[in-house]
């Protein structure tokens, strides 16, 4: 998710794959790049786009959400070649509802800070200052009133608000109240923590207006209205067949918010359409499209329980690599003057890579369709030493696929608009995002006949060091409980 600069894209020879893993010459009449005239337009992707956000917010296992699944399954399972199944997940799904908050009047609520505690609870408001723990002295029975943490990018503050409200509930705190920087309309709706941990107390945000009208000391009554119910949700994994039966697998995930959280179904509907038109011939390897659940659940976190499918197969030559697409075409919105506002610039965006060839080839796929503001990256955490990987993170949900050392590329955009729907179709340039699934489509097409050794460099060297003992990356998941005390 880290901030990019210029990037590229590549002319790409393409040769066709007659056995599991051994390249064939290539054909003629298969085109060496996405041929653009035939991919969808950015009209249609945007069209695409709408009607995914208008499902509203697609809380994981919520009748949105639902509904969407069935809506793509519909969809993929139409296209020639292509059969569909479900993997599914028994979850204690968390309904949204509207939050309350009564402090010397009624305070305009923006939202309920997701997994909170449904409920109605009161107490003394009090203010606690960046960098004070909540804790049993300062927070029992009261009111916890915290500014939305300081940071560049929303996305940034999820451990900081998690740990709040898991702290604000070990304290026996009545509540906890987040106030944003920005006006409420901007902050309508917002979606974060988005880790799915049940949390022990409710929690709502407010808008910089509304946060005005708060004074501590103020007897302060907090509201979540939430359903909390067992519920199962699925994952849906299409397979494209092609020459060989090795896969290369493209992710995103389902559930999601607005047109930002998560439009990477948009992009793998484009590529699906796009790849299941090709003659046969044209397709090297067999193509598996996951739209993955639970990210907005985490303990649930659908390409999780996939990368861990791959990773205990990869050694049996079945698996190419991973491609991940997330938050995509987003536009620049930064603090002016009180509120967010556009900059009229691209998000910086992320294609992290993990060998010598992916990454290359994201390099000259990003050039090719000219994807300004955009960085190629091993990763976007500290390397560690000796680990396999030295680098876990990959910004997204790709970090599954990496950390289990299967080859990956990642595509990621991090802005303000992420977790705030209310910015709808102004968040994202369907130009851009078009240019972006076009490069996408590029590297995918110049490496489905590589050999699977090189491109996967050196997770294959990573794989075999993790086998003797070499320490690896963490795979927790989120708990579906935050502790009582």
């Amino acid at each position: 998710m880290d901030p990019a600069r210029c990037i590229a894209f590549i002319g790409v020879v393409t040769v066709l794959t007659l056995q599991l893993t051994t390249p064939a010459t290539a054909s003629t009449d298969c085109s060496p790049t996405v041929d653009d005239r035939t991919f969808a337009s950015a009209t249609q992707l945007r069209a695409l786009n709408a009607t995914v956000a208008g499902f509203g917010v697609r809380a994981t296992g919520s009748p949105n959400h639902n509904r969407l699944i069935s809506w793509l399954e519909r969809r993929v399972d139409r296209l020639p070649g292509v059969s569909v199944r479900s993997e599914p997940f028994a979850i204690q799904r968390w309904q949204p509802g509207p939050g309350l908050l009564l402090s010397g009047g009624v305070v305009p609520v923006a939202g309920a800070i997701p997994y909170s505690a449904p409920g109605l609870r009161s107490g003394e408001l009090v203010r606690l200052p960046a960098g004070t723990p909540i804790t049993t002295e300062n927070a029992r029975g009261k009111v916890v009133l915290r500014d939305f943490p300081a940071l560049d990018r929303g996305y940034l503050a999820e451990p900081l608000l998690d740990e709040d409200m898991v702290d604000a509930g070990t304290a026996g705190a009545a509540g906890v109240v987040v106030a944003f920087p920005f006006p409420h309309e901007q902050v309508k709706g917002y979606w974060d923590p988005h880790l799915g941990t049940h949390y022990r107390v409710p929690g709502v945000f407010v808008g910089s207006d509304a946060a005005l009208r708060l004074v501590p000391g103020t007897r302060t009554t907090i509201g979540v209205l939430a359903g909390r119910a067992p519920a199962v949700t699925r994952s849906l994994i299409a397979t494209l067949p092609g020459l060989s039966n090795e896969r290369i697998v493209l992710d995103t995930n389902t559930d999601g918010v607005g047109w930002v959280q998560e439009n990477g179904t948009v992009a793998l509907l484009a590529l699906a359409e796009h790849f299941a038109r090709l003659p046969l011939r044209c397709r090297p390897r067999t193509i598996e499209f996951v739209f993955a659940t639970g990210h907005l659940h985490r303990p649930a976190e659908g390409s999780e329980f996939r990368a861990r499918a791959l990773d205990a197969e990869y050694d049996s030559g079945s698996v190419a690599f991973a491609f991940v697409l997330e938050h995509l075409g987003t536009r620049e919105f930064l603090p002016q003057n009180g509120s967010l506002q556009p900059t009229g610039l691209a998000e910086f965006s992320g294609w992290f890579a993990g060998s010598p060839v992916l990454t290359q080839t994201a390099w000259t796929a990003l050039a090719g369709r000219a994807v300004d503001r955009s960085f190629v990256l091993p990763g976007s955490d500290l390397p560690v030493p000796g680990r396999v990987p030295q680098q876990c993170s990959f910004g997204g949900i790709g970090t599954h696929f990496h950390s289990h050392l299967i080859p990956t590329m990642a595509m990621i955009s991090g802005p303000w608009t992420l977790w705030a729907p209310s910015f709808g179709a102004a968040a994202v340039d369907h130009e851009r995002m078009r240019r972006q699934v076009l490069a996408a489509g590029d590297a995918i097409t110049a490496l489905a006949p590589l050999p699977r050794d090189q491109i996967a460099g050196p997770y294959l060297e990573q794989r075999q060091a993790r086998a003797a003992g070499a320490p690896t990356c963490s795979h927790d998941l989120p708990p579906e409980w935050a502790p009582r005390n």
